[in-house]
């Protein structure tokens, strides 16, 4: 098996301006001191600009093709004195040298909190669990929210609560476990307290290239429960009754005019360029069946929602998107606005877990 010698003196060549990858490369050496303290090696790697005389002995040789951060790609191997860790984007790059370090056996399991591999002091070699690694983006022209993103989608207000206590510790720990987007619900970002945590929390993510993402089981969210007292055609049918759980009436008038104002609302308050607008768990067969609803589907009232929501979202940023979910294999006849992207995965399956 192919090991990494810490007995050496190691040479970082680092890349002339990627402020997205500073940290992530201060991470990389700082690690490699770490096992050389173990190992009975030398002081921690020096780090050098790329220049055209490249330094003696062992190098790690970083590089970025400097594409955008959507673009999450890398590669890395590794020999006896040379290894190079390549990234598409200063976000790929850092993913390449997340999995270079975690080839290592070094791991992150929860925010501030680091394992290194257990050594033995007579030992300066660290054996590699692979010795090269290669994980390519989507192709240029495939639906973002199909791309092979790690999205960390929290899990309930909790958990949301501990990554913004420590948003510095958070985003050092998504990014070591090479998540791309951080994905949080409309409502925080809409809240004084927490979307200040939020915006602190963005700072530390664009250290590492990371994006922010808005949304989640959120689609309930455009028609507030508050109006069902008075307006009670806003919402669904089911049995002959208007019912205050789960969604709407998508072809209300009144529904409409309100997604207008909460979506503007919200998507203002996020300031993000990435939306997701996810039915109700459990519930995703649950919309309406008054007359004008009776005609469509569960899937084509769910769609009919969203797009009066991307509308609103495209009069505020062009650029944005909405992501909408799609059970795989249905047909669905209502046409689709150009900022909405259809995956067929729930937030649950769009977690990807370290």
């Amino acid at each position: 098996m192919a090991s990494f010698d810490v007995s050496t003196e190691w040479h970082i060549i680092v890349p002339p301006d990627l402020p997205h990858a500073k940290k992530s490369v201060e991470d990389l050496s700082r690690c490699i001191g770490l096992l050389a303290r173990d190992g009975g090696g030398p002081k921690q790697p020096i780090l050098s600009e790329a220049s055209d005389s490249v330094p003696s002995g062992a190098i790690i040789v970083l590089n970025s093709e400097g594409l955008g951060p959507e673009r999450n790609g890398f590669e890395w191997r590794a020999g006896k004195e040379r290894v190079e860790i390549f990234g598409e984007s200063e976000r790929g790059l850092c993913n390449g040298i997340y999995s270079f370090l975690a080839a290592l056996g070094i791991s992150w399991p929860s925010p501030g909190e680091e394992k290194l591999p257990v050594s033995s002091p007579s030992l300066s070699s660290f054996p590699f669990t692979s010795n090269s690694a290669c994980e390519p983006s989507h192709s240029k022209g495939k639906n973002p929210a199909e791309a092979p993103w790690r999205r960390f989608v929290p899990a309930g207000n909790r958990e949301i609560k501990a990554a913004l206590k420590k948003s510095d510790a958070f985003a050092s720990w998504a990014a070591r476990n090479r998540y791309d987007a951080l994905v949080f619900p409309l409502a925080a970002f809409a809240s004084g307290k927490t979307g200040k945590k939020l915006k602190r929390l963005r700072q530390f993510a664009l250290d590492y290239g990371i994006a922010l993402e808005a949304g989640g089981r959120d689609l309930s969210s455009l028609v507030p429960r508050r109006y069902f007292f008075f307006h009670r055609d806003f919402f669904r049918m089911e049995g002959g009754g208007r019912k205050k759980a789960h969604h709407f009436c998508p072809t209300s008038p009144g529904a409409t005019r309100i997604i207008g104002q909460e979506g503007k609302k919200l998507f203002q308050a996020a300031a993000v360029e990435v939306f997701h607008l996810w039915p109700d768990k459990g519930a995703e067969t649950a919309w309406c069946s008054c007359p004008a609803c009776r005609a469509f589907t569960y899937q084509e009232q769910n769609l009919m929602a969203v797009n009066t929501a991307a509308d609103v979202l495209t009069a505020l940023n062009p650029r944005a998107f909405i992501t909408c979910f799609e059970k795989p294999g249905e047909a669905v006849k209502i046409p689709t606005k150009k900022n909405i992207h259809i995956t067929g995965k729930l937030p649950e399956e769009m977690e990807f877990p370290s």
